[in-house]
């Protein structure tokens, strides 16, 4: 089955090449001591094979230097990869905000320390007696099924920040916000896929936005083999994800355009002014 995703052909080379870019592209601290870092949303925490949804990995204003925030753990833990280190950063010394993280980098000299390892594209390492590792976003254990729009932003904290930063048009979201007959969209997408990624963010945007009880948004996970698997997609011809399907009174209407610059509330606007 074919699929738009397409992951990379080397992935144990991607975090070594992805740490060298960052390392290469930021900037020195603007403060000695202080170092302000930003959150890095296509990597993801897992703790004892569970993903907090307040946890973040974070790259600094410093070359080499990355931040794993673990609020449920207590400590903050600075990674030197020129050091070869990991060291835990006491929560006083940490500010954070939905779009940034502050910390203090003059550490106590007997601040705890702990051992790493690089595999591949994932970073491990134990904080006491919990195992903590560092992940593609995209290599995360798949969503399946229909989940609620409220459920899967709270999830996935990728979606969430992107969906904050797309701004729909105006006068397409009034569209959709007052239609008045009952319609159903279907989002078929897999939390695997980085088209899905991309687009995703902007539909769950207009489905908040909208706040319009007369359309249904059902967004609806599928696995990367879902072309020999049954579900909830069988039968529907979908031969790319993600796939939109916009239906009435039980029959499809049409599909939304899915590539990386559609514009999902303009062309559900236009389809819904289109209607008898």
């Amino acid at each position: 089955m074919r699929t738009r995703s397409r992951l990379s052909s080397n992935p144990f080379t991607y975090l070594a090449v992805a740490f060298a870019v960052l390392a290469l592209a930021v900037p020195p601290p603007a403060f000695a001591g202080e170092v302000t870092c930003q959150p890095d949303y296509d990597f993801c925490v897992e703790v004892d094979g569970s993903y907090p949804p307040d946890a973040r990995f974070y790259r600094s204003d410093v070359r080499g230097k990355f931040f794993i925030d673990i609020p449920d753990i207590g400590n903050g833990f600075l990674m030197d990869l020129k050091a070869k280190k990991l060291t835990a950063v006491p929560r006083d010394r940490i500010t954070r905000s939905e779009e940034s993280l502050i910390y203090q980098d003059s550490l106590p000299a007997d601040a705890p320390a702990f051992a790493f390892s690089i595999d591949g594209p994932i970073i491990r390492f134990e904080a006491g007696i919990r195992k903590v590792r560092i992940l593609r976003v995209l290599d995360r254990p798949a969503l399946v099924g229909a989940v609620a729009v409220d459920e899967l932003l709270a999830d996935r904290a990728e979606y969430r920040a992107a969906m904050n930063e797309y701004a729909p048009d105006e006068t397409a979201m009034r569209a959709v916000g007052s239609y008045d007959r009952p319609i159903e969209v279907d989002i078929y997408f897999g939390t695997w896929c980085p088209h899905c990624k991309n687009y995703m963010p902007k539909i769950l945007r207009v489905a908040n936005d909208a706040r319009n009880s007369r359309i249904a948004f059902n967004p609806i996970g599928v696995p990367k083999n879902f072309g020999g698997e049954e579900g909830p997609w069988s039968g529907k011809k979908i031969q790319a994800i993600p796939a939109v399907i916009v239906s009435q009174n039980g029959k499809e209407i049409t599909r939304l355009s899915t590539h990386d610059n559609a514009l999902p509330e303009i062309e559900l606007a236009q389809i819904l002014q289109a209607l008898p």
